[in-house]
């Protein structure tokens, strides 16, 4: 899985997400771009945006990767955001697959603003599939909000025959603590935790031999979390929303 943060619909991460370590016998391509439509933009559970249009690209050598991101909103009020990430993944044994990265984000015209940009680096792993599904673990801290977020997820490929694809369901939860959620604010830091949840069904299609387009849909909630002092953004809650998106790999 891809280590941006989630595009949702069309294979980027975060993810909703959150991003999960690839089995590194996976072929990668060297070179990927995506680019898309999202009726919202949640990342972990905490809506950033609305409606937006999402763009990245990827370059992949060996077990090393890096991306560059892009979420911009369609309307007034929504968090513009580049992210730029590393990746390194590797398998230490036979069905373990784990990935570590580091992503330098930077935010505009954030809400109450109070946030310029954040510092993370995380630790993900991957198992091998039991019974079809495939669970996973990742670790996340954030070095400007002082957070630290413990997500776990399970996903399932299903086979659409008759349409040549595949359906690819994630669900997902987790729990974040940060001590400082607006590092840039005047005054005291913002200390707060909240727990989130949701899930994906995407279904990727096809349709040459270096493009595909997915379409997908989303859920996310979350609860605990403090409008004035946790992550900025509207807190999703229980919310749905769609991604279109298109891919080019080579």
């Amino acid at each position: 899985m891809s280590p941006f943060k989630t595009l949702s619909g069309f294979g980027l991460v975060a993810l909703l997400a959150l991003p999960l370590a690839a089995q590194v016998d996976e072929e990668v391509p060297a070179v990927r771009a995506d680019f898309g439509y999202a009726s919202r933009y949640v990342f972990r559970g905490v809506e950033r945006a609305g409606q937006s249009a999402q763009a990245g690209v990827e370059l992949a050598h060996g077990n090393f990767r890096g991306s560059l991101w892009a979420n911009q909103p369609f309307d007034r009020g929504g968090t513009m955001e580049t992210n730029l990430n590393a990746a390194y993944a590797w398998q230490p044994v036979n069905g373990l697959g784990l990935e570590a990265s580091v992503a330098h984000s930077w935010f505009g015209e954030v809400p109450g603003g109070g946030v310029k940009r954040s510092l993370e680096a995380g630790l993900a792993g991957t198992l091998a599939a039991v019974a079809g599904f495939t669970p996973g673990l990742a670790y996340y801290h954030d070095f400007r909000f002082r957070a630290d977020t413990a997500q776990a997820s399970v996903a399932r490929s299903i086979a659409l025959t008759r349409l040549g694809a595949f359906l690819e369901l994630d669900f997902f939860a987790g729990w974040a603590r940060g001590s400082d959620w607006r590092p840039d604010a005047p005054g005291p830091p913002r200390a707060d935790s909240y727990a989130y949840w949701g899930g994906a069904a995407r279904v990727p299609y096809r349709i040459g031999p270096h493009a595909t387009i997915t379409a997908g849909l989303h859920y996310a909630d979350a609860a605990g979390r403090s409008p004035a002092n946790g992550p900025f953004g509207l807190a999703a809650g229980g919310q749905w929303w769609a991604t279109l998106g298109v891919n080019l790999d080579f």
